[in-house]
């Protein structure tokens, strides 16, 4: 009887042994980790690593105090935020920000000297594009304008920032454009995370998340009172046997198509959403329950796939929950029977 031949191994170079180990741990690091939280973990070390050089210099004139304070307090965010990850609070860094804008004004200030002035304003792109893509609007853009104003103030007080200074005044609108820019860049990242977290990536419309939300802003109008609002609550008809005959790719389809035909035929202030995998909800402004009935029954007819639904009209301290419920009941109630659908 022949003995089994030993295997044979793959040679593992020294390079793999020695960034095997780093490689992985950066991505579980990369894993537990989110735009704002990687933020905060790369921007307070960079903001440490340069505070370290001013206090090394040692220039004349540094409050050494003030230097050390922020490098304690710009490296714990880093290694906080690194350790934690996701559940960093995003209070605590605009608040972080908040010290740091402080921060910028004195050293962009005449208390501080020229190289602290040069160093804040390459610095402050990064604290316009926080405020631009982490804070909520529209409170991000009303502390940039704040801060923007405070910010020419020290600058027109402080000589350098003058004709004839070390900084001239074209280095003031240069600082000033660049961060503006970066606000609108983060303003833009911004709006594209929250498409992302709020759109249904098959038809479009608003997912679950988004729709119930626009629902909480409609129904939380001071003026709700005033004009009738309609919710309609949709559920296609059939669709586990379209899924189960002719394959979830036509059930897709038959989705994108709807959709489509809705968007295309309601009014531009009118709200579609996804809340379930072949559930939707409209919001019908303006519209009572008699017009969103004339409204539907004309979208039915119009639809490349059969579908029920159910109305509701919004009532005084009514709640998503509420709202819903009583489009749902109307939803059922009707759908195995002709005529479905009424109101």
């Amino acid at each position: 009887m022949k003995s089994a031949m030993p295997t044979r191994e793959e040679p593992v170079s020294a390079f793999d042994m020695l960034t095997d180990g780093p490689m992985r741990r950066a991505r579980v690091l990369a894993r537990r980790h989110d735009p704002h939280s990687l933020f905060m973990v790369i921007v307070p070390f960079f903001f440490a690593v340069t505070l370290l050089i001013d206090i090394l210099m040692r220039r004349p004139g540094l409050q050494a105090w003030l230097l050390w304070v922020l490098f304690a307090l710009c490296f714990s965010v880093a290694v906080v935020a690194l350790r934690i990850g996701t559940r960093f609070p995003h209070a605590a860094g605009f608040s972080g920000m908040l010290v740091f804008g402080a921060a910028s004004l004195y050293f962009m200030s005449a208390w501080a000297d020229v190289q602290s002035a040069v160093s804040t304003a390459q610095e402050l792109p990064l604290l316009a594009l926080y405020l631009g893509w982490f804070v909520p609007k529209p409170l991000g853009r009303i502390v940039m304008s704040s801060f923007t104003v405070l910010l020419i103030v020290v600058m027109v007080l402080n000589p350098i920032f003058r004709p004839g200074g070390e900084l001239d005044a074209p280095v003031v609108v240069q600082m000033i454009l660049v961060s503006l820019f970066c606000f609108e860049l983060g303003s833009v990242l911004w709006r594209r995370s929250m498409r992302k977290i709020t759109t249904d990536e098959l038809t479009g419309v608003l997912n679950r998340v988004g729709f119930m939300e626009a629902l909480d802003r409609e129904l939380a109008r001071p003026t709700r009172s005033e004009h009738p609002m309609c919710l309609v609550v949709i559920d296609f008809d059939r669709f586990k046997e379209l899924n189960d005959t002719q394959g979830h790719g036509r059930g897709d389809q038959a989705l994108i198509e709807t959709v489509a035909g809705w968007r295309a035929a309601l009014r531009t202030g009118d709200v579609i959403g996804r809340t379930g995998g072949d559930e939707f909800a409209i919001l019908l402004d303006r519209t009572d329950p008699a017009g969103a009935q004339q409204i539907m029954a004309r979208l039915r007819e119009d639809s490349p796939h059969p579908w029920s639904w159910g109305i509701s009209q919004a009532r005084f301290g009514d709640t998503n929950e509420s709202i819903f419920s009583r489009a749902d009941e109307r939803l059922y109630s009707f759908k195995i029977r002709p005529g479905r659908g009424r109101a």
